[in-house]
């Protein structure tokens, strides 16, 4: 890591310890606490944490707690009502809970568990040439359709949760969700937020949602959709000038063994916007990135 870098990994470092609450960060400067934000502050500390500050169980521990005091009696980890629980926020939660195992709650570890495998967006019994749309993923809300980056999220979690062999269950959710994600690959590779394509007009594929599309599919990258989509992120990944997309696109890449060095540098031109207009997630997001400098990402390693 050049000295400059480690000097903005360090400013990074220092805003998302001056902005963190008792327990939890917001997602921007002075807001209250919220589940995403403070998944990806914990994971951007906990990555190069000062051993000047003390022990990191002990700071990290109230935070993970506070993540799961949002748990309804469901099992659903939610910063809104329990009904509205956004699964994406759930599954990093968890995510997040697998990689600093000895801080969190076992018995809520478990819940969350079970509530993301019983969790499922809804069928829908209209024919699609193009689409099955009796594959059930994740949605973003419960008894909703199921969209891309929540079935993303939720599968490259499982993944990291199970051993193998997967349990029953787990495998029979992860091989659908697979199913989902190569049956709504866009035609030039990658995915949409939704479908690949709607009323007969194929859709665009977006970069963040086909990084976490790889992310999730890293040990089927033989398909030839995975293939196909890892081309076009690796065509695109440039296209998307926002924290969020190059952080996103830096993991997947490296994950995938691919130079993500022309991402990172750009990342670290833009996020001086993040900080402007105090986005906490961006920032923990570009920290977390740019601290890797020996590029493992181990949280986001299936």
């Amino acid at each position: 890591m050049t000295a400059e870098r480690s000097a903005l990994v360090s400013r990074l470092q220092q805003q998302l310890l001056k902005e963190a609450a008792a327990a939890g960060w917001p997602y921007y400067r002075g807001k209250s606490s919220r589940v995403e934000p403070t998944c990806w502050a914990l994971l951007a500390l906990g990555a190069f944490w000062p051993a000047t500050r003390g022990a990191w169980s002990d700071f990290a521990r109230p935070h993970l707690q506070w993540l799961f005091s949002r748990q309804a009696p469901d099992g659903l980890i939610t910063d809104t009502e329990p009904v509205l629980a956004n699964m994406t926020a759930h599954a990093l939660a968890l995510l997040v809970a697998t990689t600093f195992p000895t801080l969190a709650p076992t018995k809520n570890v478990d819940a969350a568990r079970s509530a993301l495998v019983r969790t499922k967006g809804v069928r829908i019994d209209v024919a699609d040439p193009k689409q099955d749309n009796q594959l059930q993923g994740w949605p973003w809300v419960q008894e909703t359709f199921s969209w891309i980056e929540p079935t993303a999220w939720a599968l490259l979690t499982l993944k990291r949760l199970e051993s193998n062999p997967r349990s029953q269950g787990v495998a029979a959710r992860c091989d659908e969700a697979e199913r989902l994600l190569l049956n709504r690959t866009c035609v030039e590779g990658g995915w949409n937020y939704g479908n690949a394509s709607a009323l007969g007009q194929d859709l665009r594929a977006y970069v963040p949602t086909t990084a976490m599309g790889l992310l999730a599919m890293q040990d089927r990258r033989t398909e030839a959709s995975v293939q196909r989509s890892l081309r076009f992120l690796l065509d695109q990944r440039l296209s998307e000038r926002t924290s969020t997309a190059l952080s996103l696109t830096a993991i997947c890449l490296r994950v995938f063994g691919a130079p993500a060095d022309d991402v990172e540098d750009r990342l670290v031109e833009v996020v001086s916007r993040s900080e402007a207009t105090g986005a906490m997630q961006s920032i923990a997001m570009a920290a977390y990135v740019l601290s890797h400098e020996e590029h493992r990402l181990e949280a986001f390693r299936v």
